[in-house]
């Protein structure tokens, strides 16, 4: 255990990482403010962001209480290429939902968040987004039988 706060634990990947669970849990629960909490027993729209923002903000107050008490792996380059592709990959997926259907949105979205790696084989790529697509249609649409758009007719 180390006594004194270096320089390297602000560059930690656990303190960097805390900041960000703390800064996009306080976005959400900011965000969802508009929307009724309800009871836990009869959740309203804003219940569930509300509890899971609060959990991730309590995981990034433990990984920067973490990072300042022990000596963690420091980020030494920024990967650029994986955060944009992903980013995209994420957009893409929230612009066509509505218009292409799940499906279509979600293949798209396995696809392009893959082109992050390096390492992209086509066979590989399109067995996971299958095998993903139909998992989560199953779970979403036959399970808890919510209304989701598989095809866009």
């Amino acid at each position: 255990m180390r006594l004194g706060v270096t320089m390297k634990a602000f560059r930690s990947i656990d303190f960097l990482t805390g900041l960000l669970f703390l800064a996009l849990g306080g976005f959400v629960i900011l965000y969802g403010s508009r929307y009724a909490m309800g009871t836990a027993v009869r959740m309203g729209p804003g219940y569930f962001p509300f509890v899971t923002s609060v959990c991730l903000m309590l995981l990034g107050v433990v990984l920067v209480v973490r990072s300042l008490l022990r000596e963690g792996k420091t980020i030494e380059n920024l990967a650029l290429r994986p955060l944009f592709v992903v980013l995209i990959g994420t957009l893409a997926f929230g612009l066509l939902i509505e218009r292409a259907g799940f499906l279509l949105a979600s293949i798209v979205l396995a696809f392009t968040s893959r082109f992050a790696d390096r390492g992209f084989r086509f066979g590989e790529v399109a067995a996971l987004a299958l095998f993903l697509t139909a998992l989560i249609a199953a779970i979403f649409r036959f399970g808890l039988g919510l209304p989701i758009r598989m095809m866009p007719f």
